[in-house]
């Protein structure tokens, strides 16, 4: 494993290329821990700075993320390598929401959009602003790669009757050359830049050599679905019904609980009771920590009384 302090130029440049990233959190108490895949990420999710990412988290059927960030702000994102350099990374950050009605909303969707030159978000509800504190790199040598036959046919032939005529061994993941060049216990940082399907290494022929990534397909159905929300004007409705706690109780988008006339401090109230009626034997060693400290009080003051008392 490989620790940062903040994102190696290369890093994030890799980090922004992947077709899939992961988001990490939990709650400071609760049975629940969230995992959540994010795709879109070469429009939703931009590296703003060396130790600073976000990304634009539109409308879903939970707010896991949402709601543990406001609890405690610790987050985990998490990419993998899927071409023949394996890899997996991590961000450790903490995080804050930004959701869609507050003033920097709207600078923020834009900083995060330049980078994928995306202009609408239907029913984007918040940005996930993350300080990245800490990378780490680790192997992913157990993590599968997309058959490098599927992108790129020819090479792998080659790379396997090579591979046969060397060792009599047939490799059809094509594991030599090609690909992410991403990179992992001693692999190469980098890979291509031009586009998250293709390779920059055409030739003068213009033949174009594809890498790993072309092989996935972004899936519309998000973009369908919340056009179709914002067309019937129901996207309010849906966050008021899908998006005020968490699966533990937690309190969840501020937008959505203010609409329906829900008390922001008195939830917030709630929730850092239920935290503290969580913590029980610190709240038990409080409790024993203050008698012993009022006893042992009482004998200095009694004490203190005996010595200046008149003869």
């Amino acid at each position: 494993m490989k620790v940062f302090a903040n994102i190696p130029e290369s890093l994030g440049d890799w980090a922004q290329r992947q077709p899939v990233f992961f988001t990490g959190s939990a709650a400071t108490h609760g049975q629940h821990i969230n995992v959540s895949p994010k795709g879109m990420a070469t429009t939703h999710f931009s590296i703003l700075t060396p130790t600073r990412c976000a990304y634009i988290d539109r409308t879903g059927s939970g707010c896991e993320t949402v709601a543990h960030v406001y609890q405690n702000g610790r987050l985990c994102l998490m990419f993998l390598s899927f071409g023949p350099s394996p890899r997996i990374m991590r961000f450790y950050c903490r995080a804050r929401i930004v959701e869609w009605d507050h003033g920097a909303f709207a600078d923020l969707v834009t900083l995060v959009a330049q980078r994928g030159g995306r202009q609408v978000f239907d029913a984007a509800r918040a940005v996930v602003d993350c300080h990245v504190f800490k990378v780490t790199t680790s192997c992913g040598y157990a993590v599968p790669m997309v058959r490098r036959a599927l992108y790129a046919p020819a090479a792998a032939a080659a790379a396997a009757a090579a591979a046969a005529n060397h060792d009599g061994h047939v490799d059809n993941g094509g594991a030599h050359g090609g690909g992410d060049n991403s990179g992992g216990h001693g692999g190469r940082d980098g890979g291509p830049t031009n586009s998250d399907a293709k390779a920059t290494n055409g030739n003068a022929n213009g033949h174009v050599a594809y890498n790993e990534h072309c092989v996935f397909e972004p899936r519309t159905t998000l973009d369908r679905a919340s056009a179709v929300m914002a067309d019937k004007d129901t996207i309010l409705e849906y966050q008021c019904e899908n998006n005020i706690f968490s699966l533990d109780g937690l309190p969840g988008l501020v937008s959505a609980r203010r609409r329906l006339g829900r008390c922001i401090w008195l939830d917030a109230v709630k929730a850092r009771l239920a935290r503290l009626a969580a913590e029980k034997e610190a709240v038990a060693f409080g409790f024993l920590l203050a008698i012993l400290l009022s006893l042992l009080h009482r004998a200095l003051t009694g004490l203190w009384a005996s010595a200046t008392a008149s003869p």
